[in-house]
């Protein structure tokens, strides 16, 4: 017998309302795998939310030019060197911008965990044979995100027109 409590009270009150339960029966019965490696594309997902979340509040700072300017930021071994527009903004993200550069770093490490999550699902899904005929459009969608991936993150790393940009680039 279930003893009736303010948060199952409140649950069933909701739900004669809105009906959820209903829905979320649907979606929390679905089959899924306890095995570790399906979570490998989750992990891709979660992370690639993360990216989403912090290239957008990284893009509301950077200034995509490479027109030559005169630093005069708070970076003191820059002060006074002609850089690219894109270099100072980002020196300014890194340096007066709140959390800048804690975001520069998350979404860096967002990049990295993105890509290796996806090439060890790709992996998995290789080796155990699942690319086959009936999941065939999966893994060439699979393939094609991970080539996409792959080329925006070789020009976000080109963005910030610093040296390191400029030897990767060559």
């Amino acid at each position: 017998m279930s003893k009736d409590t303010v948060t199952s009270k409140t649950t069933d009150w909701l739900d004669e309302r809105l009906g959820v339960a209903k829905g979320s029966k649907k979606l929390l019965n679905k089959i899924f795998p306890d095995h570790w490696s399906f979570m490998l594309g989750e992990i891709a997902l979660y992370s690639f939310i993360v990216l989403l979340f912090t290239g957008v509040f990284l893009t509301l700072f950077f200034v995509p030019s490479s027109k030559e300017v005169i630093y005069h930021g708070s970076y003191a071994p820059m002060r006074g060197q002609k850089v690219s527009e894109a270099y100072a903004s980002t020196l300014n993200i890194s340096f007066n911008v709140r959390a800048g550069l804690v975001m520069r770093q998350i979404h860096h490490w967002a990049a990295n965990v993105f890509i290796a999550a996806i090439v060890a699902h790709m992996c998995r899904i290789f080796f155990t044979g699942a690319f086959r005929k009936p999941r065939e459009m999966n893994w060439i969608v699979g393939v094609v995100l991970l080539i996409l991936a792959i080329v925006n993150g070789f020009l976000g790393y080109s963005l910030p027109d610093d040296l390191i940009s400029g030897t990767g680039i060559r």
